[in-house]
C-alpha cells in the first residue's frame, strides 16, 4: 500500500460549507475510490477487458486520467499540458495528484469565483455545473467499472475500504 500518494484516506471535512468546498469534498470522495480501485492492480487486470468491444483497464485509466486533467484544467486555470503516459502507475499517480490539487485549489477558493468558471467546448461555452454531471460523474462511473473489472479478472478491491467514513480498516 502506498501511502505517499494522495486518498490513502479522505482529507478531514472543509471547514467552511459553501458551493466550492461542497465539490472539493466530491472530488475528494472520488480521489479515494479511485486510489483503492486502483490498489494493487497486475498485469492480468491491465490488460483485462470485459468483452472484446470495450476498452482494457489500461485505456480506462487512460480516460479517467483526461477527465481529470479536463476538471483540473478548468476549475484552476491551468495550463499545464496533459503528460505523455503508458503506465499504470503513472496514470495512477498523475489522476490522483491531478484530483488533490484540484480539491485543494476548491478549498481555497472564493464560492463567488467558481460562479464564472467556464468551460469553453469547440462551438460553445458551458458553466463549471457541466463538469459535475459531465467529467466528475463520469469518471465516477468508470472508477466503478475499474472496481467491477479488477472483481470479474480476480483481483478485488482490498477488503476494509470504507468509502463512507473514507478509511481503510
Amino acid at each position: 500500500m502506498d501511502k505517499k500518494l494522495p486518498y490513502y484516506e479522505i482529507p478531514k471535512l472543509p471547514e467552511e460549507t459553501n458551493a466550492a468546498t461542497v465539490l472539493s469534498r466530491l472530488v475528494d470522495g472520488l480521489g479515494f475510490r479511485y486510489h483503492w480501485a486502483t490498489e494493487g492492480l497486475t498485469v492480468d487486470e491491465i490488460d483485462f477487458r470485459p468483452v472484446e468491444s470495450s476498452r482494457n483497464m489500461l485505456e480506462l485509466l487512460d480516460h479517467i486520467y483526461n477527465l481529470a486533467h479536463a476538471a483540473h484544467k478548468v476549475l484552476t486555470n491551468s495550463t499545464m499540458p496533459k503528460k505523455g503516459i503508458s503506465k499504470y502507475e503513472e496514470y495512477r499517480a498523475e489522476t490522483l495528484s491531478l484530483y488533490w490539487d484540484l480539491s485543494q485549489h476548491l478549498r481555497e477558493m472564493d464560492p463567488k469565483t467558481l460562479e464564472n468558471y467556464n468551460y469553453n467546448g469547440s462551438t460553445q461555452s458551458f458553466p463549471f455545473w457541466y463538469l459535475i454531471n459531465g467529467q466528475i460523474a463520469d469518471a465516477l462511473t468508470h472508477v466503478g467499472q475499474v472496481v467491477s473489472w479488477r472483481r470479474i479478472a480476480g483481483n478485488p478491491q482490498p477488503k476494509g475500504v470504507n468509502v463512507f467514513l473514507g478509511k481503510k480498516s
